[in-house]
């Protein structure tokens, strides 16, 4: 079971907490790739990262939704703390 349920309409990012107990949402970490024109007119694909800082708690089954600045994100990186330690969870989407 993922920890999180993650939905992304538009450019609202909607996060929803799994889990059984509550954490606390420190960061959010969005990867675009987007298509950038080269020097010598080639056509490449770019990384770009972009860091939201949360500091939320969310218990079972209640969201928080952020604005994102592109609609194409192909991976984000949840650092959430739970009542043990600082954690990481990466979805691709």
């Amino acid at each position: 079971m993922n920890p999180f349920v993650v939905k992304l309409t538009g450019r609202i990012l909607k996060i929803t907490s799994n889990l059984e107990y509550p954490v606390r949402v420190l960061e959010i970490i969005l990867k675009y790739n987007v298509t950038v024109n080269m020097i010598d007119d080639k056509v490449g694909l770019k990384a770009i990262t972009d860091s939201v800082k949360v500091n939320k708690e969310l218990r079972k089954n209640e969201s928080l939704e952020i604005e994102t600045r592109l609609e194409d994100i192909s991976e984000i990186s949840i650092i959430y703390r739970d009542t043990m330690m600082v954690r990481r969870f990466d979805i691709s989407l």
